[in-house]
């Protein structure tokens, strides 16, 4: 009788480098796929910086038109004030009451600074200015809010705080302000000074409360060259971070 041994093929001894093999397969795929991840979350995150940025760009856009628009009426009124500074040191006489009247009805209005910092509240409530790789950039976007909540919005309290009310009070005293709503028609001022003279003029018997609102307006001029000042520091600076968002992410050219 024949006895076949039969080769048990299946089941050799696996050597060191068969495992080293598999470890490094295993680790490999691993390995590629974290990247793969790491790659995608910094794509979505550069997107995202990218999206705060075009929006930032846009709330600039629109700070550099309001800063324009407030740095030509604060102009105004401090030619307002130099006006009826003007007149109030003639002889009462000599004065051009209408000019005076016209320009005390509109020294009271506040035209204040709107800051479009929806991006920046959302960059700093989120903790997102991690966001911004470029250091020089979120450094600049940080440099530009503060200076306008330590200065404009500083300078905007004092004037709507504490000037103003104090210039209404004591214009209150000075003046009739019936006709205040006609100013700006030169027709109907001049036919309300023919008819009614008194009412238009500034009360002379009340040299002390003249003497205040002289002071206040004095005041006024001098806070609104203050203003005038930081509004173009501050529309240079916004001019500057739309530049350099501009350079860093190209939106305009998208």
């Amino acid at each position: 009788m024949e006895v076949h041994h039969h080769a048990h093929h299946g089941h050799e001894k696996k050597t060191w480098k068969n495992y080293f093999w598999e470890f490094f397969m295993l680790f490999l795929a691993v390995f590629c796929g974290s990247l793969a991840e790491l790659q995608v979350e910094h794509y979505v995150e550069h997107q995202r910086e990218k999206k705060y940025a075009q929006t930032l760009i846009e709330d600039l856009k629109n700070d550099t038109l309001d800063l324009s628009s407030d740095l030509k009426s604060w102009n105004r009124m401090r030619l307002r004030a130099d006006t009826i500074m003007l007149e109030m040191e003639k002889p009462v006489d000599l004065r051009n009451h209408c000019l005076l009247y016209k320009h005390v009805s509109q020294i009271n209005s506040n035209n204040t600074f709107l800051y479009h910092d929806r991006t920046i509240q959302q960059l700093k409530s989120a903790g997102n200015f991690r966001l911004i790789e470029n250091k020089a950039v979120a450094d600049s976007i940080i440099e530009y809010d503060a200076w306008i909540q330590s200065t404009i919005h500083d300078i905007e309290s004092t004037y709507g705080l504490v000037l103003w009310p104090e210039i209404q009070r004591l214009e209150n005293q000075l003046f009739n302000t019936k006709y205040f709503k006609i100013v700006k028609d030169v027709s109907l001022l001049d036919s309300a000074y023919l008819k009614f003279p008194e009412k238009i003029k500034m009360q002379t018997r009340k040299a002390d409360i003249e003497f205040q609102f002289y002071n206040k307006v004095n005041n006024h001029k001098t806070l609104s060259e203050t203003r005038i000042y930081y509004l173009t520091a501050t529309l240079r600076r916004a001019t500057h971070l739309l530049k350099l968002l501009n350079k860093e992410y190209h939106i305009d050219k998208d």
